[in-house]
C-alpha cells in the first residue's frame, strides 16, 4: 500500500495569502518526483488549538505530515508547542541543538539571543532534524498512526533539509512502495475539462494513474506509475498519445532551447508581429539568437491577406502574427513549400494571456514544421474560424 501523505502549511500570513505558499506546491512535486503522491493539504493559522485539534486528528488518518513553518523565535512560532500538546508530552530542551544555534552565532562573532532558546525546546522524545542553514532546526515526531516531520518556512532551508536529511528518512519508512516512476507529457492547445473529458473516462491499467498540472499556455499530463508491468506502463503510453499525441510538445521536460534550438540552427527566421506584441520575439530570443524580428503595426487582420502579404516578402522561412480583426487573429508560416495560415480566436480577456497564447500557437506552427509535423492542428483553446495554404 501506499503511505497517505498530507502537508500541512502554518502561519496567518499564510492563510491570509500575505505569503503565496510556494512550500506545499515545491513539496508535493518533489514528494511526486520520489513517487508518492501527496493525498491532502491543510493550510491553519497562528492559533494553538487549530493546531492541536488538527495534529491529533489527523494521526489518525495518514502515514506522513509534512507540517511546514511556525518554527522561528518569536511568540506566533508556535509548531513545537502544538505538537508536545497533541502527544500530550512536555517541550524539553534540546542541548544539542542549543550548542548548535550558539556555535552559529559565534561564528558570525554575535551573541545568541535569548529568544532563540525556544527553537530548542522540541515536544519529548522528538529526532532532531539538522538545518545547516538556519537557526531553526526540524524534527520528527510519531503519533499515533503518522510520523511527523517539522520544517521550517524559509525556502532555502526547506529544499536543503528535504534533500539532505528528510528525503532519506522517507525512504527508510516507506521504501520505494509509492509510485516508481512518474512519466510527464506537455501538452498545448487542449482546455484542462476537454483534456480530462478525453481522458478521464478511459480504463486505465492497474497500478497507473494520471495527473494533471495546467500552467498556461500548456497542461502537464502525469502517468503515475506504481505497481505496473513495463508492458501495462508501455500500453498506457501508447493509449495517451493515441488520444492526445498530436498535441504533445515534449516528454519529461519542457525545454524548447534543447528541443527546438537545434532545428533553428541556421534557419534564416524572420518574424512579424502585431497582435502578440512582441511576445514571440521575446519567446524566440530565449531559444536562438539567430533570427530578425519585427514588431508591426498595421499587419493585414485575415489569413488570407496575411499569407498573401508574406509570400511577397521575399523570405525563406517566416513567421507573423497580424492584427486582431472580427474573425480573430491570422497568424501565418511561410516556408519553402508555401504559406500555412490560419484565423484563431482568443478568448481570454487578459493582455497578457492572450499574447501569451497567440505567440505559443504560432511557435507551435514553426515546431510542427521543423520536425515534419502536420502544421495546423485543432486547438480547444483557440477555436479555428479560418484556415487556408497558399502555394509560393
Amino acid at each position: 500500500m501506499n503511505p497517505v501523505i498530507e502537508l500541512v502549511s502554518t502561519g496567518d500570513e499564510v492563510l491570509t495569502g500575505l505569503i503565496t505558499d510556494t512550500n506545499a506546491g515545491w513539496l508535493s512535486q518533489q514528494l511526486l518526483e520520489l513517487g508518492w503522491q501527496v493525498r491532502r493539504r491543510f493550510t491553519v493559522g497562528d492559533d494553538k488549538a487549530d493546531l492541536v485539534q488538527l495534529f491529533e486528528q489527523r494521526s489518525h488518518e495518514a502515514d506522513l505530515i509534512i507540517v511546514n513553518g511556525g518554527l522561528g523565535p518569536t511568540s506566533d512560532d508556535i509548531s513545537a508547542l502544538a505538537m508536545a500538546e497533541a502527544a500530550a508530552v512536555p517541550l524539553v530542551l534540546n542541548e544539542h541543538w542549543l550548542e548548535v544555534m550558539r556555535a552559529k552565532y559565534g561564528a558570525r562573532n554575535r551573541p545568541m539571543p535569548e529568544s532563540n532558546i525556544k527553537q530548542a525546546m522540541l515536544p519529548a522524545g522528538a529526532e532532531v532534524i539538522d538545518n545547516p542553514l538556519g537557526t531553526a532546526c526540524g524534527f520528527a515526531v510519531k503519533l499515533n498512526r503518522a510520523t511527523f516531520i517539522f520544517t521550517p518556512g524559509v525556502p532555502s532551508e526547506l529544499k536543503n533539509m528535504m534533500a539532505a536529511e528528510v528525503t532519506p528518512r522517507l525512504v527508510r519508512l516507506f521504501g520505494r512502495q509509492g509510485a516508481s516512476e512518474v512519466r510527464r507529457f506537455f501538452l498545448f492547445g487542449l482546455s484542462e475539462s476537454g483534456l480530462s473529458d478525453r481522458l478521464d473516462s478511459k480504463a486505465w491499467q492497474p497500478g497507473i494513474t494520471l495527473g494533471y498540472r495546467a500552467s498556461l499556455p500548456t497542461i502537464e499530463v502525469k502517468l503515475i506509475i506504481e505497481q505496473a508491468s513495463p508492458a501495462a506502463v508501455q500500453q498506457a503510453e501508447q493509449q495517451l498519445l493515441d488520444e492526445v499525441g498530436r498535441h504533445l510538445l515534449a516528454r519529461g521536460e519542457l525545454d524548447f532551447k534543447t528541443s527546438l534550438g537545434p532545428l533553428l540552427a541556421n534557419q534564416a527566421l524572420t518574424l512579424f508581429e502585431e497582435a502578440s506584441g512582441g511576445r514571440l520575439t521575446d519567446t524566440i530570443s530565449t531559444i536562438t539568437p539567430e533570427f530578425e524580428g519585427h514588431y508591426l503595426c498595421g499587419l493585414p487582420d485575415e489569413a488570407r491577406d496575411l499569407a498573401t502579404w508574406l509570400l511577397g516578402s521575399s523570405r525563406e522561412l517566416a513567421l507573423a502574427i497580424g492584427a486582431e480583426g472580427p474573425q480573430g487573429v491570422p497568424l501565418a508560416l511561410l516556408t519553402a513549400g508555401g504559406c500555412h495560415a490560419q484565423t484563431l480566436r482568443v478568448q481570454f480577456r487578459d493582455p497578457l494571456s492572450r499574447r501569451k497564447l497567440l505567440a505559443f500557437a504560432a511557435l507551435d506552427m514553426l515546431r510542427r514544421h521543423l520536425s515534419g509535423l502536420e502544421v495546423m492542428v485543432d486547438y480547444d483553446i483557440l477555436p479555428c474560424s479560418e484556415r487556408l495554404i497558399l502555394a509560393s
